[in-house]
């Protein structure tokens, strides 16, 4: 009897395992950041990869955007990867994850500073929006070279925003036909340039 139960125990496992594979999210895109993806455009002082990160250093009194350009993504997505400012010259300014994007004129930022506060910045028609204003959350470990984990979450024209496994806002947007571009944007103020590294970068479909 024993016997038995053992062999209908391995058996129900298997099937569960199955079953769950087949509700597993299909990955969309997805980067380890080994080397640097033609599709995040040429090596430069502005950006590189080392061990494992995507190292980007924005420039002086400006705000430096990348798109990613392997293709068009689905609108609705989860989309997830870690941020260290491993240089913060400029504590109050912050920086994320581009989503929503049609392309560099139209777009979305979730922006976190070393302040541990955060916004949701809109550009799109030639003028700045924000959909999210600046705000403290802590949920965000404050301080260079400190590790946030972070997720976007979208479905239809709602954004969900966690950090560290925490949701800190959820607001309604303007997705673009046909699907979106998806990248980083660092900004820097006056004094010196901000340096961010972002890793462990993977798009899904929830």
């Amino acid at each position: 009897m024993r016997v038995r139960w053992t062999a209908l125990a391995t058996l129900m496992a298997v099937v569960l395992l199955t079953a769950a594979s087949g509700f597993a999210a299909k990955v969309l895109f997805e980067d380890k950041f080994t080397t640097l993806d033609p599709a995040w455009g040429a090596p430069s002082k502005l950006i590189t990869v080392e061990d494992g990160k995507l190292i980007i250093t924005g420039e002086k009194n400006l705000a430096d955007n990348f798109l990613n350009q392997a293709g068009i993504l689905l609108n609705d997505m989860e989309a997830s990867y870690t941020m260290s400012i491993t240089n913060a010259a400029n504590p109050n300014y912050g920086s994320g994850l581009l989503f929503w994007a049609r392309d560099y004129d139209a777009w979305y930022c979730i922006l976190i500073n070393a302040n541990g506060w955060f916004a949701v910045q809109q550009y799109t028609a030639g003028r700045f929006f924000l959909p999210v204003s600046w705000r403290e959350s802590d949920a965000i470990v404050k301080g260079e070279d400190r590790k946030n984990e972070v997720k976007v979450v979208t479905k239809g024209n709602r954004a969900t925003i966690f950090v560290n496994g925490k949701e800190i806002i959820s607001f309604t947007g303007q997705p673009p036909q046909g699907g979106s571009l998806i990248g980083f944007r660092v900004t820097s103020g006056p004094d010196a340039p901000n340096t961010v590294a972002f890793s462990n970068f993977r798009v899904v479909q929830p």
